[in-house]
């Protein structure tokens, strides 16, 4: 797929080391990926890329959770000061140019927030823009690449 092929283009160009990894079919949740991972992943280090759309506005975000993690809708209305939504399949190709799914923190093209915990992780694996590939790199490298605000916005399944 294009996107794959031009984000890793575009990774190498920034100095970022990553490592691909083979997926046997579409992963939308953190097991499908450990379950359909060609390679040993850390379920602890595997994120997600959501795509909200704001109700009144239309206004497009993108978040970046940890994939164990959900997103605190109230927090998140708090902060925007506009009830927030998960974007529909078309919402989605408009704001990160590849389908549920697939997004890539990389490639969005709307503003991007990172839930705090993220940066916790020495490295994360997330979508890379193609359905059959994960990507890992450093969390680090994140911050070097793109611009993104660091937000408190998940609860973990235990959190009441």
């Amino acid at each position: 797929k294009e996107s794959a092929l031009d984000m890793v283009h575009w990774l190498k160009e920034k100095g970022v080391e990553y490592r691909l990894i083979k997926l046997s079919q579409n992963a939308y949740t953190v097991d499908d990926v450990v379950r359909y991972s060609e390679e040993n992943v850390d379920p602890a280090e595997i994120c997600k890329t959501l795509i909200l759309r704001g109700k009144k506005t239309g206004k497009k975000i993108a978040i970046l959770l940890r994939g164990g993690d959900r997103l605190s809708f109230s927090d998140m209305k708090k902060m925007l000061g506009e009830e927030m939504t998960v974007a529909n399949e078309e919402q989605v190709k408009e704001a990160a140019g590849v389908e549920p799914g697939a997004v890539c923190p990389f490639l969005v093209n709307v503003p991007l927030f990172v839930d705090k915990r993220v940066m916790d992780l020495k490295r994360m694996n997330c979508g890379s823009g193609d359905h059959l590939y994960g990507l890992e790199f450093e969390t680090k490298d994140l911050a070097r690449v793109v611009n993104f605000k660091i937000v408190g916005m998940a609860k973990s399944r235990t959190d009441s």
